[in-house]
């Protein structure tokens, strides 16, 4: 088509043929420019998942607004059923059959909401169960929810909304020699909790199905043999907690008594079950909790603590809003306790006559707004105690004075790490937080100091044995020895750096973290830049290079893939697969090496693409990865573990190829610094170096590593979409930031203008229609950036920094802290106080520098920014303004720093593009630019429309 233009253009005499056939082909292969109302049809795949055996795959494909499908795909032949509105599939153990919830259609959930329908009428959910390899599932309606065992058996469950008038399903038979349910024992009082409602647990394939009624909770045992529940009845006379054998589909009770039961939690290998109940305190005002101990198949409690149990802290109470939890080889449960609230005093004054009032305190270790954020959180805290089985004895882990504890070696470590971050809380006003460590005697509760003020609360190793020590300061990691306390520097002798060099804040670097831990706590993986060292964690071996050196050689960044999620550690001798990113090129590729071993990590697929592992079967070495490039959605990709014969298996959006799309590739150009920079430029898809296009910049500090990036059709929470207005002829660069603490806003100018200047060069850019965009940190420089250079025709700013003075100390009211740290060590790069450096701050807000403006600005700031107090709009809006430069204020009502209703984030999209379309493209101001829209006509116009023209299409 171009080249049969191209001819036209010159004049040419051609055949006729030739003529006919290139006016043909233009015809049909005219593509289609994107536009906004194409968003709500585009497509994601979500939740792939393989079964066990390899043999199918299942996941789905979603459409923005509306239904979308389950996909399930038989992986040797390709052969696929489709569920629509499948969601929340699980494969069976067998890998025979599939199950997923099915959603009622949107378009009658959306009915029913407008119509207001009771709870009782609104749509209900489905349940599917597909046979492999047939064409149509089973459908179970009104399913409110359903599950299968962790790890095996051949039974399903659900409960259903509402029980429908029909002959009940067999229920299960008493155990010989027991009745279902024994005479209820302990204190009674006229039942105060809702009834349970009926669970049913159908065999996978089979027409065989038992009904147990009045269940409140449920559980199965991990093979899938048992199914745990606490029954809730009409009259309290069937409470308890009981299991079902469904080998021998028969009944048995653990307790009986009128009360509740929560959390029931088994443990397989010793067939103990715990859980809370207040049965033996139900008939007090307030009952309290009690955790309960049986092994099944026995009369009495193996273990029983209650509040005035040795060992839990006076005036506490065992309560059910924390965890419950066997360790992994069920000789400790670890639960949650609490102080008991006080008594509200009574107040009998009216509601009109009390006083409301927040009292801050130069003191209070966190200001006013955080308190009043957490209160909630802060009254509902739990705190870890544990309780071991052998001795019957329970330890207080935590409390309010060391609030965080971890237990390694799956709960059954002698040693736990702890924080408390009490004495750091008034830093995070100003700077990062800190920690003091504590290491924790699981047995007694006794606890050591072993670090202080410290950044990175320690990790544990899989065994428990060891932790693992950031020190951002030295920038090293060591191992500290729990037992002894002993702290070994383990990345000294790595020959280079293990923090982030890149890292330009005015604070401590980051690391390049760890890698994992190899079995038996033999070696712990740490990160380099680009390499993994395996590293004795008792400093008596010297660290090696697992990759060989082959990452720095290549500038090839190495990190590992977890294939086998079941496992928490590495087999060193057993294949150790890594997903690699050349720094320089972006290429991705998957690699496969070996911790203990010789030779160099194994290329087995290396493509300018991002390549993401995303699944491998249990059973097989069938596995799932994602490809994506500018242009290529991340489709599902099938292969083996040697990643070779890849193939293709879905394509979530097939109608891409009628539109015109574009293409992106990596620019460098030299900063004002004199620092070698990369970015993306994103041109269209028939770009023609001999003309000359409209370009926006669009930036936030680094974007290059996103070149193969794709991005779909979509209205954006507050930036422009690549994508789109390539499709509708613009270039989009998205230039890469280094920031000099200090001067950030200068640092921006000299990453950024350099890069625009030298595409100028290339001849390609219409010097006279380039725009600017960018939100928050990059909406901050925007309007930093039309302070100092005329270069842009128009900018776009959302939920900028205006004035770094009053920022300093304005809240962010998402969180309740003040954003001083923002500027002493965060983003914003001052490095300094308002007062020992105030002239950085005058010189970084743009509000000081608005008469300088000479560039159209349109602005986001929205009314409930949780992040950049909404006042920053507003100052620079009124600062310019007075000065009658054209501006632009948006305020999406009760939005956050980025919006979240779709409505709203159409709204934006095509706000975004009128307004660069006018300046960039020559076309006429919408309404909204041109006379705003008065409050008087809120809600009944947006101004969308162009003069002399209705509402918008599109």
């Amino acid at each position: 088509m171009m080249a049969a233009s191209h001819a036209r253009g010159r004049g040419r005499v051609v055949p006729v043929l030739l003529v006919l056939l290139s006016l043909f082909s233009g015809a049909y292969g005219q593509k289609k420019v994107l536009t906004h109302d194409l968003y709500d049809s585009w497509k994601s795949i979500r939740s792939p998942m393989l079964s066990k055996d390899g043999k199918w795959l299942a996941y789905q494909v979603a459409p923005q607004v509306g239904d979308g499908v389950l996909i399930v795909r038989a992986t040797a032949s390709g052969a696929e059923v489709k569920i629509e509105r499948g969601t929340a599939a699980n494969f069976s153990h067998d890998s025979k059959y599939l199950l997923c919830t099915v959603v009622p259609p949107k378009e009658e959930v959306d009915k029913a909401r407008r119509e207001k329908k009771p709870a009782k009428d609104q749509p209900k959910n489905s349940l599917a169960v597909l046979e492999l390899g047939q064409s149509t599932p089973k459908v179970i309606e009104r399913v409110r929810s359903w599950r299968l065992a962790e790890k095996g058996g051949s039974w399903f469950a659900y409960q259903i909304e509402e029980v429908p008038p029909a002959t009940p399903a067999q229920p299960a038979k008493p155990a010989e020699g027991q009745e279902a349910a024994e005479k209820p024992q302990g204190p009674q009082k006229k039942k105060d909790h809702a009834p349970g409602t009926p669970l049913l647990l159908q065999q996978i394939g089979s027409a065989k199905e038992i009904r147990v009624p009045d269940v409140a909770s449920y559980t199965f045992s991990e093979d899938g043999s048992l199914v745990l529940f606490a029954a809730s009845t009409k009259d309290g006379k069937g409470d308890g907690v009981f299991y079902l054998d469904l080998g021998k589909e028969a009944t048995y009770p653990v307790v009986s008594a009128l009360g509740r039961y929560s959390q029931l939690t088994y443990h397989d290998k010793t067939r103990r079950l715990a859980f809370l109940s207040d049965k033996d305190d139900y008939a007090a005002e307030k009952p309290k909790q009690s955790l309960f101990v049986y092994r099944l198949g026995e009369v009495k409690e193996q273990a029983m603590v209650s509040a005035s149990t040795s060992g839990v802290p006076q005036d506490w109470e065992i309560v059910t809003r924390g965890a419950l939890r066997f360790s992994d080889s069920g000789a400790r449960v670890q639960f949650a306790t609490a102080p008991l609230a006080p008594e509200a005093p009574k107040d009998d004054t009216p509601e009109e006559e009390k006083v409301q009032v927040d009292v801050w305190n130069w003191r209070d270790p966190q200001l006013q707004p955080q308190q009043l954020l957490q209160a909630n959180a802060e009254r509902n805290r739990s705190y870890t105690a544990v309780l071991h089985l052998g001795s019957n004895r329970v330890v207080q882990l935590s409390s309010p004075d060391l609030r965080t504890v971890n237990v390694g070696g799956k709960g059954d470590a002698k040693f736990a790490v702890a924080a408390d971050d009490r004495p750091y809380l008034q830093h995070i006003s100003w700077d990062q937080g800190y920690y003091d460590i504590y290491i924790v005697n699981v047995e007694d509760g006794s606890r050591k100091k072993a670090l202080e003020q410290w950044a990175v609360v320690p990790s544990t190793s899989p065994s428990g044995r060891f932790a693992m020590v950031y020190d951002e300061v030295k920038r090293t990691w060591s191992s500290l020895e729990l037992a002894t306390g002993k702290i070994t520097d383990l990345s000294s002798a790595i020959p280079y750096a293990i923090h982030d060099e890149e890292d330009d804040h005015p604070a401590n670097p980051g690391s390049y973290g760890l890698s994992g831990w190899t079995d038996g706590d033999k070696r712990v993986l740490i990160n380099d830049r680009f390499d993994i060292w395996a590293c004795d964690p008792t400093g008596a071996a010297k660290p090696t290079c697992v990759t060989d050196g082959v990452g720095r050689a290549f500038r090839i960044g190495f990190r590992p893939v977890v294939m086998d999620r079941e496992r928490d550690t590495l087999d060193p001798a057993a294949p150790l697969f890594l997903l690699g990113m050349n720094e320089d090129t972006k290429a991705t590729g998957f690699f496969r090496d070996r911790v203990e071993g010789v030779g160099s990590p194994e290329r087995l697929l290396y493509e300018d693409a991002i390549l993401t592992f995303t699944t491998k079967a249990e059973q097989s070495d069938t596995i799932v990865y994602t490809r994506q490039t500018f242009t290529e959605y991340p489709d599902l990709w099938l292969a083996t573990t040697h990643f070779q014969g890849g193939k293709k298996v879905s394509e979530a959006n097939p109608q891409q190829s009628e539109y015109n799309w574009g293409a992106s590739e990596l620019v460098r150009w030299v900063s004002g610094e004199g620092v070698p920079l990369s970015g993306v430029l994103v041109k269209p898809e028939n770009f023609d170096p001999a003309k000359k296009y409209p370009m926006i910049v669009y930036f936030y500090e680094r974007l290059s590593d996103q070149l193969h990036r794709h991005r779909v059709p979509a209205p954006s929470a507050s930036t422009i979409n690549p994508t789109v207005y390539a499709s509708n002829g613009y270039l989009v660069f998205m230039p890469d930031i280094p920031y000099e603490i200090g001067f950030p806003g200068e640092s921006s100018e000299q990453a950024i203008i350099p890069g625009v200047l030298s595409l100028i060069d290339r001849g390609f850019v219409d010097r006279q229609r380039i725009g600017i965009q960018g939100q928050s940190w990059g909406g901050y420089q925007v309007a930093f950036l039309v302070t100092r250079t005329n270069l842009f025709r128009a900018a776009c700013a959302g939920a900028p920094v205006s004035n770094m003075f009053s920022a300093y100390g304005g809240i962010r009211w998402g969180s309740g802290l003040v954003r001083a740290m923002q500027y002493e060590k965060g983003q914003s790069r001052i490095g300094a106080t308002i007062w020992d450096k105030p002239l950085l701050y005058i010189e970084n807000s743009p509000v000081f520098w608005a008469d300088r403006v000479n560039t159209p600005l349109l602005m986001m700031h929205n009314d409930k920014d949780g992040a950049v107090p909404w006042y920053q709009g507003i100052e620079y809006f009124t600062a310019l303004r007075r000065l009658q430069k054209p501006v632009w204020l948006v305020v999406y009502n009760n939005e956050d720093h980025n919006l979240t209703r779709r409505p709203n984030q159409k709204d934006w999209a095509v706000r975004m593009q009128q307004f660069f379309d006018h300046y960039l493209k020559d076309a006429p101001a919408p309404k909204w630019m041109t006379e705003g829209v008065p409050a008087v006509e809120k809600g009944r116009t947006l101004g969308l429309e162009m003069p002399g023209a209705g509402k918008p299409g599109g």
